[in-house]
């Protein structure tokens, strides 16, 4: 049985990664900032986490990013731990031996890029928050090339999925959440802008495949795109949730959004790999169905 251990294990992603691969017959052992998992790391003190002590571990999981609210109001903070956090986070696979290392980056590297976006493009981050992605993928890249530890890539699009845990569950800020939560808790759904730019959305589901299919298969290219089947604007998204809250819960939802065009970037965010047992499979009308009924019966 392999061992495998998940940074960030009792955040959005990292629970859901912990319970696929206990399902797969992975032993699994949780890092978190606080006292919930088997280890203790936190990433704002990165000389601690890179010296911590730990044995028979085959892979390590590496899912901690600061959130975009951070980057909003403390951008210095958050770039370094970013920068500092990963780099810790390959020392302590390096000082104990694990040399396997997957980090979950994000399509944020690409900015506002349009086109054909897939694993061979070239980066062109136009935000904080995408830059401090690529700076983690490049380190681990590096070290990778050096033969230190063989490192993985894995970049998702947005991700939809109920949560494990809705309590405790802190991304609220993200479209596809905010607007489930707005429609049960507000029965109206409020935009910031007109709504027409353009969003591709991946199922929580397809980027476990992407994860698996990575430890298992070690394909030789080392970045790997996590993307949905589909790809819509943010006001559609909107009428989305709109129709399932009407048609199935008889919930009425407003839609509020102020005048005016966005400038609507054309794009497609796709990978290399087209092997049939990690297709996109992920439906945004199933989620929304599923999230609409888990918020109205907690």
């Amino acid at each position: 049985m392999k061992t495998v251990l998940i940074s960030g294990a009792n955040g959005y992603i990292g629970l859901h990664i912990a319970q696929l691969l206990k399902n797969n017959n992975y032993k699994v052992i949780t890092a978190t900032r606080d006292s919930d998992g088997d280890i203790m790391m936190d990433f704002s003190v990165p000389s601690k986490v890179s010296l911590l002590k730990y044995s028979g571990i085959d892979a390590m999981i590496h899912t901690v990013s600061p959130n975009e609210d951070l980057y909003r109001h403390e951008p210095y903070r958050a770039l370094s731990e970013s920068a500092a956090g990963i780099h810790a986070a390959i020392d302590f696979c390096k000082n104990n031996n694990i040399r396997d290392f997957i980090y979950l980056s994000s399509f944020h590297v690409f900015g506002k890029q349009s086109g054909l976006l897939r694993e061979d493009s070239c980066v062109t981050p136009s935000s904080d928050y995408g830059l401090a992605h690529v700076t983690a993928e490049q380190t681990a890249g590096m070290f990778d090339r050096n033969k230190q530890i063989n490192a993985w890539i894995i970049r998702p699009s947005n991700l939809f999925g109920v949560p494990v845990n809705l309590e405790r569950f802190k991304r609220w800020n993200l479209v596809p959440f905010l607007f489930c939560k707005e429609a049960v808790e507000q029965q109206r759904i409020t935009l910031l802008t007109s709504g027409n730019q353009l969003r591709n959305f991946v199922g929580v589901s397809d980027v476990l495949k992407r994860v698996l299919w990575t430890l298992e298969k070690k394909p030789i290219n080392r970045v790997i795109h996590a993307y949905g089947k589909e790809t819509m604007s943010i006001l559609h998204y909107a009428y989305l949730v709109q129709k399932v809250a009407l048609e199935n819960f008889n919930l009425p939802v407003q839609i509020i959004r102020p005048e005016g065009e966005d400038q609507v970037i054309q794009f497609q965010f796709t990978s290399l790999y087209k092997d049939l047992e990690i297709l996109p499979t992920g439906n945004m009308e199933k989620f929304v169905n599923e999230m609409l009924e888990a918020l109205l019966t907690r």
